[in-house]
């Protein structure tokens, strides 16, 4: 083995990267390298859980992406903060652990993805987890990501939307990442002692003094190159300017749901047409490379509270302070949630055959996203989870360091827009209830004002946000598939020794946040590329 070559080639050491890294130099008779584009970083703003806001207003761990003006949106662009870090995603998202609903899985294997229905999956995520409940049968317990369970009684505002649930008729359900998915319910979270539990820690640390393992973080892959239909490595850049690096067995693309795509038509692999116009010859014609684009929009409605009860205090001095030193001496306090501790997944309708819609209280009032807080408040997140509306992401140009162009043509389809009118009256009809009396104050966003259908609708797609759950561009299929562009095994098609391993291979987006889901895929595919 030199430098140069390696059994497997695996581009973006994000969350998919990490899992694959660490199963397959499991084996010491093979040799693994992962590229990765960020730096190697595990400060402390990535540890502590409350941290993340900071780890999003500040954006140094992020690629800057930006979509094209939305026609559904009210021509807004938006932003998409892919991570740009040893760990991905996984080392600054929310950190809420949402396996999806089985019916998901259900349909991908209905839909000619065989081998990752709900009985074949659900083994797989317990293999995953470590829950902090040993008692609860429907998680695994002795998995690399540790799983803690939401506060629902003791933070007034939690046990308000509890209670205020319970009172308007609706079914609270133990766990949500049971059998059973619908309901309110605690939030799961991947921390474990008050410290986020990602896939460096979980998977990546502890195989890094392998032999077998190289990881060279700072470099770029530009292309994948292939050989007489064969995936034999990839190009990339650094500081050391350009290089090349053979792969022996597989070059394994877990570049996420925006760059997967890119890459593949930097390499020649897409739609034809679009092939000539970035000046790249065609190796393999797939014009599903860049279809399907997806992910699950957002809006919240931010109300002021009537009591000094939500975590304000706690962003400000001497609160931050106080929160932080509590955590560095205990690894307790609020510093040790993400704060999205109790949420909900609801269908608009009764005949929905699973969720199509999740809510998430968070106990602040902030501008934007994850912006500053002002005064004591608290918000309800509405995510599109069945979501309609599809876009398209491509390369730019055939220069690799320029982003790709990218548009979900957000609420497109009428059936998005009437779940997200029915999201919005489902929180209206919540904080109404006895249980938030104590608490709830002024209707912040989007106003008491806003009640006819029209201007509902108009605050909808004005404010409408991505969430970071991009899936659907390089998507599973069979080989009868036209627009497919991997197997069920996650090969490319007409492409030896290439699979992608990423959120981009989701025919359709699983119904939650999409880390869980990632990391059972990675599992799947290290199982599948060993053997298994």
């Amino acid at each position: 083995m030199t430098d140069r070559e390696f059994d497997y080639v695996i581009v973006g050491g994000g969350t998919a990267g990490c899992v694959l890294a660490s199963r397959l130099s499991a084996d010491p008779s093979v040799s693994v390298l992962v590229l990765e584009a960020g730096p190697d970083y595990r400060g402390l703003p990535i540890r502590i859980p409350a941290a993340v806001k900071a780890l999003y207003r500040a954006g140094t761990y992020h690629w800057g992406f930006q979509s094209r003006p939305e026609a559904g949106a009210a021509g807004r662009a938006m932003p998409y903060k892919l991570g740009r870090i040893l760990g991905g995603s996984s080392s600054i998202n929310g950190m809420v652990w949402v396996r999806g609903n089985p019916a998901d899985f259900d349909g991908w294997a209905a839909a000619g993805c065989t081998g990752w229905s709900w009985a074949e999956v659900e083994p797989v995520y317990r293999r995953i987890e470590a829950f902090e409940d040993p008692a609860d049968r429907a998680m695994g317990h002795s998995g690399p990501i540790g799983i803690t369970r939401g506060d629902t009684s003791v933070a007034p505002l939690n046990r308000a939307f509890m209670e205020s649930a319970a009172q308007a008729g609706h079914r609270i359900n133990p766990n949500h990442n049971g059998p059973d998915q619908l309901g309110f319910c605690a939030m799961h979270r991947n921390t474990r002692g008050g410290v986020r539990s990602d896939v460096y820690e979980g998977y990546l640390k502890p195989a890094r003094t392998r032999a077998n393992l190289t990881i060279r973080t700072g470099v770029q892959v530009e292309r994948i190159l292939v050989e007489n239909g064969r995936a034999t490595g990839v190009a990339f850049g650094g500081a050391g300017g350009s290089q090349e690096v053979r792969a022996r067995r597989e070059v394994l693309l877990c570049a996420g749901g925006l760059v997967s795509p890119q890459l593949l038509e930097l390499s020649g692999i897409g739609d034809p047409q679009r092939l000539a116009g970035l000046g790249v010859d065609v190796i393999r014609a797939l014009p599903g490379v860049g279809a399907n684009l997806h992910t699950h929009p957002t809006v919240k409605l931010v109300h002021a509270c009537t009591q000094p009860v939500s975590i304000y205090p706690w962003t400000r001095f001497p609160g931050t302070q106080i929160a932080g030193l509590t955590w560095l001496l205990r690894r307790s306090g609020p510093a040790a949630s993400n704060h999205m501790e109790v949420g909900a997944f609801l269908k608009s309708r009764p005949e929905c055959d699973r969720p199509d819609m999740q809510l998430t209280l968070v106990p602040i009032a902030q501008g934007g996203t994850y912006g500053a807080a002002s005064g004591h408040g608290f918000e309800v997140y509405i995510e599109l989870i069945g979501v309609r509306s599809r876009g398209e992401v491509h390369a730019a140009s055939n220069n690799p360091r320029r982003p790709p162009e990218f548009t979900f043509n957000f609420l497109q389809d009428e059936r998005d827009m009437a779940v997200m009118r029915r999201g919005t009256q489902v929180i209206r009809e919540l904080v109404a209830q006895p249980g938030f009396a104590p608490y709830c104050g002024e209707e912040l966003v989007p106003g008491a004002g806003v009640v006819a259908p029209e201007d509902v609708d108009a605050w909808l797609r004005g404010t409408v946000a991505v969430t970071h759950h991009i899936v659907g561009a390089c998507r599973m299929g069979s080989a009868d598939d036209p627009m497919a562009v991997v197997a069920p095994d996650l090969r490319v098609f007409g492409v030896e020794g290439l699979r992608v391993v990423d959120a981009s291979i989701m025919p359709t987006v699983t119904s939650g946040n999409t880390h869980a889901p990632v990391i059972m895929i990675a599992e799947r595919a290290a199982d599948m590329i060993q053997g298994r």
